[in-house]
């Protein structure tokens, strides 16, 4: 009996760190690779090549001036073999500017 109890002791709690490494997991790897891009205001925002990379490196986001007309920046993947621009299909994040 007391041999069962442990068994079932041990399998729940392999049990509780599987589903709490799973939800970890899940949060992490939304996307990988992701860069802030800003948009220049020339052209259409759904046009890849109107988009540079944020601060030289893509690193941090665009300082933003506060307002809600335009598109100041998302946050993407970089496209394949064009790594100076986002794959606007990958954006899990924008900021907007007041219309300049």
């Amino acid at each position: 009996m007391k041999k069962l109890k442990l068994n079932l002791f041990m399998v729940a709690a392999v049990a509780i760190a599987a589903v709490t490494m799973s939800f970890k997991m899940v949060n992490t790897s939304s996307l990988a690779g992701e860069k802030w891009f800003e948009y220049t205001g020339d052209g259409s925002i759904s046009n890849p090549v109107n988009y540079v990379l944020a601060n030289g490196s893509g690193e941090t986001p665009p300082p933003c001036p506060d307002g809600d007309e335009e598109r100041c920046a998302v946050l993407a993947q970089p496209q394949t073999g064009d790594t100076a621009h986002p794959n606007l299909s990958t954006v899990i994040d924008e900021r907007e500017r007041k219309q300049q």
